[in-house]
């Protein structure tokens, strides 16, 4: 007898629907699985036997067969088992065909019965979305599945052990749907594991006294999504500014932390008690983080920092110390905002809607240009130095700020912007950004491209006439030239201004400083 059952497969971020052909029939005692699984797919024959007879039913004596479909995609993982156990009871008439109509089944299977949690339910069940009505899946990860079929029109049932789930198929039991009021009543520990780290829930921008130009330029590169660069002889306050960034972070939307959960939940970072991401991540890599780690990889891709750092921050303290090797894989991300990676010649893409914040030593020795200190590099040294920023990289990141060290006075003063009131002014610009890119696929003004960029960052004569002196007296190429605008635009959001003025111009043309680049 043939039974069909339902379940999603993965491919990177992606969900995919995968149909369980279960074929039960006589024949030699046999259980073959088809349809180009991995190990963990193909091991799944001893754990669905051991389960169907430790839960007190009959196994089939005979051969069965199970064909994942379409075969084509290659499938890996143990979240197939649940599908399978109930295609085999199903076969047999212990299930009736129709009670699995419409259902799809995610799960592992301990040999006693029990049902695990696995990972990526949040694409899987993005992947299965306008083909099923119900989904069965372990206890375990039931409040990260109904955050993400809100809306979706899919009901989310939570299943213990594969008795409970025959149980509940076949009219026994009542079903047990998981609702978001079922979340809600865990809402304020789901808040506080979500985002920052209990170490860095005491930082704020107060602790940095001085550094007022440092502070408005990280600002306006947090209100807009633009990169940037921080440049500065060693114990100036680079690492310090950078670690505060995330205490200044607008919420997310629905939209960005089911995308960024998603990419958490691929990798098993989501639990029962995390069931998804609510505050913009803060991802920090080193020289010594690999290319795979960064991007991503293995035999079966997954997400690496980039992806992690969706919608979020990726921080490279000491940027010029990595080889120029790692620094050049940064270029297709920042301009892509995805990651494709191939495998068997087939694509696997992340997500990379990140922005850069980087803190480099203005050359080796780090004291170049620093009144206090000699520096003691050849010209040598710094043209090699500065050669791993080229200027494709450089054209690629917004913003270059040279942080300097601060002057007794200020560094005694009691006064200094705090994080709240940085963040206040953050969340007022993206307001606006929000509100003029509504029926645009972006909402921040770094995402503007030249079409958009001449409809919202139009000039006036003055600023036409100022900003053709600044492209010609310092060789600006287009792609800077729009950089340039961007930034304007955010420097008036952030005063909420409709139109651009020279001043926001001047502003923005002041934070374009690079090495090996031009310099204004």
């Amino acid at each position: 007898m043939l039974a069909v059952t339902r379940t999603a497969a993965l491919s990177g971020i992606e969900g995919i629907s995968v149909k369980v052909e279960v074929d039960s029939g006589p024949g030699l005692p046999s259980f073959n699985v088809i349809g180009l699984g991995d190990t963990a797919v193909k091991e799944a024959a001893d754990r669905v036997r051991s389960a169907i007879v430790n839960s007190g039913f009959e196994y089939p004596r005979g051969r069965v067969t199970v064909n994942l479909s379409p075969a084509w995609i290659h499938k890996k993982g143990s979240h197939y088992d649940l599908s399978m156990a109930v295609g085999v009871l199903a076969a047999q008439g212990r299930i009736g065909i129709k009670d699995t109509e419409g259902k799809a089944f995610v799960g592992e299977l301990a040999l006693g019965g029990q049902v695990r949690g696995v990972k990526g339910i949040l694409p899987m069940i993005s992947g299965l979305m306008g083909q099923i009505n119900e989904i069965y899946l372990p206890e375990e990860n039931c409040r990260e599945a109904v955050l993400a079929a809100a809306g979706l029109g899919i009901r989310i049932a939570g299943v213990r052990n594969l008795a409970e789930t025959v149980d509940m198929l076949t009219g026994k039991s009542p079903v047990r749907y998981r609702t978001e009021r079922d979340v809600q009543l865990y809402g304020n520990e789901v808040q506080d594991l979500t985002g920052k780290k209990s170490d860095d829930s005491h930082i704020d921008f107060a602790d940095v006294k001085g550094h007022w130009a440092a502070k408005e330029a990280i600002v306006t590169a947090v209100a807009g999504g633009h990169s940037l660069l921080m440049i500065g002889p060693p114990g100036t306050g680079k690492t310090m500014l950078a670690r505060r960034i995330p205490t200044i972070l607008p919420e997310m939307t629905p939209e960005e932390q089911l995308e960024t959960s998603m990419i958490y939940s691929l990798i098993g970072r989501l639990s029962s008690q995390r069931p998804i991401i609510k505050e913009r991540p803060f991802r920090q890599v080193s020289r010594r983080t690999s290319p795979a780690a960064l991007l991503g990889g293995g035999y079966e891709p997954l997400p690496g920092e980039i992806s992690l750092a969706c919608n979020g921050i990726l921080f490279m303290d000491e940027f010029l110390e990595a080889d120029r090797a790692q620094i050049e894989l940064l270029r297709k991300p920042m301009e892509e905002k995805k990651i494709t990676i191939i495998r068997r010649s087939k694509p696997y893409t992340f997500p990379a809607k990140f922005t850069l914040a980087a803190a480099a030593n203005p050359c080796r020795c780090g004291y170049l240009g620093d009144p206090d200190h000699q520096c003691t590099c050849s010209q040598t040294e710094i043209d090699r130095y500065r050669s791993k920023l080229s200027g494709p990289i450089c054209e690629r990141i917004d913003m270059c700020i040279e942080i300097s060290r601060v002057n007794y006075k200020a560094l005694t003063e009691a006064e200094s912007a705090d994080s709240a009131e940085m963040r206040k002014r953050v969340t007022a610009a993206r307001d606006i950004q929000r509100e003029r890119f509504k029926s645009l696929t972006f909402d921040t003004n770094a995402m503007m491209d030249e079409k958009h960029i001449e409809e919202f960052c139009s000039l006036g004569p003055k600023e036409r006439k100022f900003m053709k002196k600044a492209y010609e007296k310092y060789s600006l190429s287009p792609r800077r030239y729009h950089k340039i605008l961007k930034l304007a635009r955010t420097a008036a959001d952030l005063q909420e201004c409709r139109d651009i003025e020279i001043c926001h111009l001047a502003t923005a043309l002041n934070y374009t400083r690079f090495f090996g680049g031009e310099q204004t």
